[in-house]
């Protein structure tokens, strides 16, 4: 009966388990699924690529390996994958991670929509600018347009410019950005390059002059970067994602 009575006596010193461990799992943010979905993929990869180095060494001698040297092996392997994940990886997760985030990121609402271009030409109905898609050479990655231009300067047909006003067209800037360089080409053609702030870079050309701004210039969308000639038929506008400038000319 005392054993009985001290038990019942110790009951009252009994301590609830913390509350840590009886709390809600912690919700990750979308960020971080998105970035433990890449070191998956990261992960995975790095597990069948030591699978096949695995294979490519023949067992021989006196001694095989069992079941549990094998299990002991990819154990390792294991081991070396969260080792390599632990230090950076090989870069493979980061470039899905941006993958992912380009193509899910404003579905998912962690990344703010490209605001739509002001320029460089007005494409509204009431302009009449015809744009064409085309692969720009040497740039697998990027977006080009050819904006077609009306002869003397017009837009598509219409008497006097896009704005009705007999004035050279004006070329603009289609987002906020920095002037990154521009250069004079053959046949009287103008390049331009600029940086955008929403990470995306833009190349122009056109045949025509450069109004006066400078590289490095910090520009607002629809500042005005120069005019097209009365003779140019078409303006060249390529868009790519951070990507290195390419062939100087991509015009007639």
């Amino acid at each position: 009966m005392s054993d009985m009575s001290g038990a019942s006596g110790n009951s009252g010193n009994f301590k609830a388990f913390d509350s840590k461990f009886m709390g809600r799992p912690v919700q990750k943010s979308p960020e971080q699924k998105l970035r433990d979905v890449s070191d998956m993929y990261e992960k995975h990869f790095l597990r069948e690529m030591m699978k096949a180095m695995r294979s490519t060494v023949h067992e021989g001698g006196f001694v095989q390996s069992n079941q549990a040297e094998k299990i002991f092996k990819e154990q390792l392997d294991d081991h070396y994958v969260e080792k390599w994940g632990e230090r950076g990886g090989i870069g493979l997760s980061d470039m899905i991670y941006k993958q992912l985030m380009d193509k899910f990121g404003v579905m998912m609402g962690i990344k703010a929509p490209v605001a739509k271009p002001q320029g460089p030409l007005p494409l509204d109905a009431k302009s009449e600018y015809r744009a064409q898609p085309f692969q720009h050479p040497g740039k697998k990655q990027a977006v080009s347009y050819r904006i077609d231009v009306g002869p003397a300067g017009t837009a598509a047909g219409m008497p006097g410019g896009a704005q009705g006003d007999g004035g050279p067209e004006a070329v603009k800037a289609p987002w906020d950005g920095v002037l990154l360089g521009k250069k004079a080409l053959a046949d009287d053609q103008t390049m331009l390059e600029i940086e955008h702030d929403n990470g995306l870079k833009s190349q122009m050309v056109f045949k025509g002059g450069v109004s006066k701004v400078s590289t490095g210039q910090k520009l607002q969308a629809g500042d005005t970067l120069g005019f097209l000639s009365p003779e140019a038929k078409s303006l060249y506008w390529t868009v790519e994602p951070g990507a290195e400038p390419g062939p100087e000319t991509v015009s007639e």
